[in-house]
């Protein structure tokens, strides 16, 4: 078109199955530290799977439950990245700065687990594919779009004011007339301009100063499906960039709870070095002229935007956070970019989303401040030790 959170409970239920009432000597204890400045709400914490199978001696069977100090289960997801075999575990926490808490995994019954991610490709409405968590949504434009001659491979905001998941509601109630997700009926509301951009901080070669777009995607496969995380992965077909094909790849994940995805890009071609940008559509006349004041950028890693107002449904707020920064921050063929070498083949990871002025945010300076901690949190990840 990457803290203010989707898969069938069905599945969480049956990873975690049931087995006995833990005890005391299948239990480990996690000590986890916020060593920022900023509080973390609902913020992931992930550990290694095999550690817990080794410390808790684990059999293939056995299921486990993640508990607080209080003995209040906390809801957990095995992630898998797409393999047979279970990665890591996943669970949030919330921490004050500076703040260290402890928790315990331990074998037991698992409580259900509220899905609160969902993605899926949309066959119904020319293969997009649409994902959410509790807090926004997102989608990109699949084979089935392209056919019709409508090319793009940016990624499309849908405004949302809701913790309620709505992807498939809006897409029914808007292919059988009842109600467009056009407007907004309580919920959010696509109001988002994409066409032939990078949208909403996707990423793409550069060459002479002029960005090298790729087209809709091919495939589409997800890797992890709730209920606190989704990741999906996208293949596109060759494009060109100046005289070397590219080939591109793009893993996306959304956890529950945030408002910023996390993207990995891997572009292969015959070079040794791309240069490459991550990119804000500008939707403006004279983008440069505004750009004082509509801008925020940070070569240490942050590039935001905020997006002409709507009189009907205010203003969209948009950041990308790169970890290792930007080496140019510039706009550039209507788009706010960031700009850095790359080898081709390795993994180019950041994060990427939005906020809404009728969900939360009532200024750009009240967004800048939102992603300035985001990105602290990136920079300064919570600390765990495993007793």
């Amino acid at each position: 078109m990457q803290t203010r959170s989707l898969f069938p409970l069905s599945l969480i239920l049956l990873i975690f199955s049931f087995v006995g009432c833990s005890t005391s000597k299948d239990q480990l204890t996690l000590h986890i530290q916020n060593p920022g400045s900023v509080d973390r709400q609902n913020e992931m914490v992930e550990v290694a799977w095999k550690d817990i199978r080794q410390k808790l001696s684990l059999t293939e069977n056995q299921a486990i439950v993640v508990t607080d100090s209080s003995g209040k289960q906390i809801p957990c997801q095995l992630i898998k990245n797409g393999s047979d075999e279970v990665e890591t575990l996943l669970f949030p926490v919330s921490l004050a700065a500076g703040q260290t808490a402890s928790f315990q995994i331990s074998t037991g019954v698992a409580e259900p687990v509220q899905t609160m991610v969902y993605g899926r490709l949309v066959p119904e409405r020319k293969d997009d594919f649409a994902w959410e968590n509790n807090r926004t949504a997102f989608r990109v434009y699949g084979p089935a779009l392209k056919a019709t001659g409508e090319i793009s491979n940016g990624m499309d905001f849908w405004a949302k004011r809701t913790d309620s998941l709505v992807i498939d509601k809006w897409y029914k109630n808007d292919l059988s007339g009842l109600a467009s997700y056009h407007e907004d009926h309580g919920e959010g509301v696509d109001f988002y301009k994409v066409g032939r951009t990078l949208g909403l901080g996707m990423t793409a070669p550069v060459d002479n100063d002029t960005l090298c777009l790729g087209h809709n995607f091919v495939t589409a496969e997800i890797l992890d499906n709730g209920p606190l995380r989704l990741t999906f992965k996208l293949t596109y077909d060759p494009y060109m960039a100046g005289g070397h094909e590219i080939r591109e790849t793009r893993i996306i994940s959304l956890d529950a709870y945030s408002y910023f995805n996390k993207v990995t890009n891997i572009f292969e071609t015959d070079t040794t070095e791309l240069t490459v940008a991550t990119g804000i559509v500008m939707p403006e006349e004279n983008p440069e002229a505004n750009a004082a004041t509509t801008t925020f950028g940070d070569n240490t890693g942050i590039i935001a935007y905020e997006t002409p107002a709507n009189e009907v449904n205010g203003t969209i707020y948009n950041a990308a956070i790169n970890p290792n920064g930007f080496g140019i921050i510039k706009v550039s063929g209507g788009h706010y970019l960031g700009l850095n070498s790359y080898q081709p083949g390795s993994r180019y990871t950041y994060y990427v989303g939005g906020g809404w002025s009728k969900a939360g945010f009532n200024s750009f300076e009240d967004w800048t401040q939102f992603v300035k901690s985001e990105k602290e949190k990136i920079d300064q990840p919570l600390i765990i030790q495993i007793k």
